[in-house]
This record gives C-alpha cells, sequence and structure tokens, in this order.
C-alpha cells in the first residue's frame, strides 16, 4: 500500500479550496518528503475527515487544491489512559501508539514512588513535544482525532476522575484484564485504564483504587514496563470495545 502524507489544515475545509501549509508542513512537503505539483496528499480539517488534496504549482511554495468530497477518519475509542511518570523517551512512546491507535485521552500521572517531577515549565516543554509526537502518528494512521494530552495529575485525582468505572493494571491483581473488560466499553461511555510506573504502586494506593470500585487486573506472570504495560492495556480495552473491529468500509456505512 503506497503511503499518503497527511497535513492538518486547522481551518473549515471546502471542496476547490486552495490552502497553504504552515512552516513545518511547508518545509516537509516541498524537502523533506518532496513532493511536486500533481502529487497527491490528504487533508485532515477541523472536523476530522480526510480530504484528497493536490499540491498545486505556484513557483515551489506549498499550496495544496483540495478535492471534491472528504472520507470519514476512525472514530476515537471510548477509551483513556493514565499512565505513570517514566524516562520521557518511553512516555513518547506511549504518546505515539496511543495516538496511532485513537485513543481518546492520555494523562500522566504521579504516585507515591514516584520520587523525580517535573517542573511546570518543564512539563509544558514536554507536553508540547508530546503532542508533536502524537500528531505526527496521528497523521501516519490516518486519524482525524488527535489523543488529548493531560497531566500530571495525582494518583488520587486520576482515581477520582474515572468515577469508580475503570481498571488498573498491577501484577498483584487477581483478575486478567481482558475478562474484565468483557463487556464494559461500549459507544455511550469511556473507560479508564490505570497503569503505573515502574515501580509500581503502594498497598495503600491499591486499597485507594479498590475503595472507588475499580478492579485490579493483570496482564499476566511477567513483570512489565510501564510503557509495554500501556500498550498491551490499551489494545486489550480496544479490543473489547470493537474498536478494532471496525474496517473502513464499515465505518463509511455507518456515516
Amino acid at each position: 500500500m503506497k503511503h499518503t502524507f497527511r497535513y492538518r489544515a486547522g481551518m473549515p475545509v471546502q471542496p476547490g479550496m486552495h490552502l497553504q501549509l504552515g512552516t513545518q508542513d511547508a518545509h516537509h512537503l516541498v524537502r523533506v518528503v518532496r513532493r511536486r505539483p500533481g502529487d497527491q496528499v490528504e487533508v485532515v480539517d477541523d472536523h476530522g475527515r480526510l480530504w484528497p488534496a493536490t499540491v498545486a504549482d505556484d513557483g515551489g511554495q506549498a499550496l495544496l487544491r483540495v478535492g471534491a468530497a472528504p472520507r470519514p477518519a476512525p472514530p476515537p475509542a471510548p477509551v483513556v489512559l493514565y499512565v505513570g511518570l517514566a524516562e520521557w523517551g518511553r512516555i513518547d512512546t506511549v504518546a505515539e501508539k496511543a495516538s496511532e491507535l485513537g485513543v481518546t485521552r492520555l494523562t500522566l500521572m504521579s504516585s507515591e514512588r514516584v520520587r523525580r517531577h517535573p517542573e511546570p515549565d518543564s512539563w509544558r516543554r514536554r507536553r508540547e513535544r508530546l503532542m508533536r509526537v502524537a500528531e505526527a502518528a496521528a497523521r501516519q494512521a490516518g486519524q482525524g482525532h488527535l489523543v488529548e494530552i493531560d497531566g500530571i495529575v495525582p494518583f488520587e485525582q486520576a482515581v477520582s476522575d474515572t468515577g469508580g468505572d475503570g481498571v488498573l493494571v498491577d501484577p498483584r491483581g487477581t483478575l486478567p484484564l481482558a475478562a474484565a473488560l468483557e463487556g464494559r466499553v461500549d459507544d455511550d461511555a469511556r473507560l479508564a485504564v490505570i497503569v503505573g510506573p515502574d515501580t509500581g504502586f503502594t498497598d495503600a494506593e491499591l486499597t485507594v483504587a479498590r475503595d472507588a470500585g475499580l478492579d485490579i487486573c493483570t496482564l499476566g506472570a511477567a513483570t512489565l514496563r510501564t510503557e509495554t504495560a500501556a500498550l498491551v492495556a490499551m489494545t486489550l480495552a480496544l479490543q473489547a470495545s470493537g474498536h478494532l473491529d471496525l474496517s473502513s468500509e464499515q465505518h463509511d456505512a455507518s456515516e
């Protein structure tokens, strides 16, 4: 399958309009992937629809001519993910994969065993990078929806935000996550999945989660790293929701 390069319009899109890309996207189009007049790309509008577009001949500027009709992007998945702080490179991986898979929201979380917390200015810069990583992943995957990235929230707030309708992943859990998710995800509700840092949760934190109504779930006998546990948990939640069963043809027919 030939790869399609996609760019976010950042504005309403109409058939036949000419769209001037921003500086970074223009550099990517002209200098990095070297698209030329007549080449086909796609434009993501502010409703998440994917419009066909053609690189226009305008003297080397990154100008796109929008085609006649858009196609719908995959719908956002009814899953929100809370992840404990870890090394930033590994959090980048979580943000990238959450965006590819269509997760609705990713929230970074502090907890008792996390000793190093970024200062507000440092977190602002890191969040900006995470958003860039997520946007690039969404464009490549053809996701019109861009995952929301929040944080950094305390563990107790993450538990409270779930409203008791969620699961927490921990090696001490006795209920397999796949079994806990059966029948719990639908189009009318979001399921919250909480994954801790590599150092895990304290007994007191597990008690808080249980008292709030969360299921404490296991991903098997192995002790997984934060980003691995997050990816497996996301995938299981998406499968339980039926999100991974929805083909592009089925989605088109439902519109």
